[in-house]
């Protein structure tokens, strides 16, 4: 274990894969098995656990534009104290132990690693809603991820337009900040979407962010990398979603185009019966969706003129 757990060596985990908390995570690190923070005794590591359960107790962890991770410390009542696995988060690399996040795909289901992090600093946020009791103040740990490129396969980019990548060094300059938002994007998606509408696939490994409203339409920067304009989706649900051979109403019904050709829907092995519920969407998602349905859905394909052109559409 002390070797598994030296910097810069591999860990026996896959970002974006699932693993059991109690069978998977603590039987291999140790460590309390309930809670936010877990610290392993005489383990060179700091495990820290989000997701959608720490709202109910104040927290609600973010990704700033930034691309740092905002982690709310423990304590469900009173102001928070410097001391347990607040305390550990804010010492880690000086007591030289890795800091690991998990997030929860919800009760009952497995968590998935979402990578090392560095604490980069801290601070207090006060009128903070507690478990029970009056408002108080919370220690916030600013995160940045070790591996900033670690999420999903590359995001398609090819959408953004010529002049917008511009020519020569400037292209470069271009190209990086895109794929900053990107980033950002993914990063943001998955912490509203835990898998894919169509297979209910949850490991990152096999999914893909797509926008909803694509990225060459987008008018506005934050609209880019707003993780409420996106999907998780299999490549395959990916490709139809994304060339407007499907769709979804705002309750979360499937809508198939007419033209979508009966042997390829049979053989790409996936459940597109038209009405399908595939899930409820939020009032930020919705918004993008309708303009999906009206400026994507049964649209986009009919512009695919040269099918060969978008064989390559990402930019690795």
């Amino acid at each position: 274990m002390s070797v598994v757990g030296l910097p810069g060596t591999p860990l026996p985990f896959e970002v974006g894969a699932l693993y059991s908390r109690k069978a998977q995570i603590h039987a291999l690190l140790g460590g309390q098995q309930q809670g936010g923070i877990s610290t392993p005794r005489d383990q060179p590591f700091v495990i820290i656990f989000t997701g959608e359960a720490g709202k109910s107790h104040g927290y609600a962890d973010f990704w700033d534009d930034d691309g740092i991770f905002h982690y709310f410390g423990e304590g469900q009542s009173g102001d928070m104290q410097m001391s347990g696995g607040n305390l550990a988060i804010d010492r880690h690399q000086q007591e030289g132990k890795r800091l690991l996040l998990f997030k929860s795909m919800g009760k009952g289901k497995p968590y998935r690693y979402d990578g090392e992090f560095l604490k980069v600093s801290a601070y207090s946020r006060p009128d903070t809603p507690a478990t029970r009791g009056p408002n108080r103040t919370a220690f916030v740990f600013r995160l940045q991820p070790l591996d900033q490129n670690a999420f999903l396969p590359a995001a398609k980019i090819a959408d953004a337009s010529k002049a917008e990548l511009g020519l020569g060094s400037t292209a470069v300059l271009k190209l990086t900040e895109v794929r900053t938002k990107q980033e950002l994007f993914k990063r943001r998606l998955i912490g509203i979407e835990k898998q894919c509408r169509l297979t209910q696939v949850m490991d990152l490994r096999f999914l893909r962010a797509s926008h909803i409203k694509p990225w060459s339409a987008c008018t506005k920067g934050d609209e880019r990398v707003d993780g409420n304009n996106g999907l998780l989706l299999t490549p395959q649900a990916d490709l139809l979603f994304d060339r407007g051979w499907i769709t979804f109403e705002d309750r979360g019904k499937l809508c198939v185009a007419n033209e979508l050709p009966a042997d390829v829907k049979k053989r790409l092995g996936l459940n597109l019966k038209p009405g399908r519920s595939c899930g409820e969407f939020n009032a930020h998602q919705r918004a993008y969706l309708d303009y999906h349905r009206n400026k994507v859905f049964e649209k986009r394909f009919h512009g695919l003129t040269n099918p060969i052109s978008e064989l390559i559409s990402t930019v690795d």
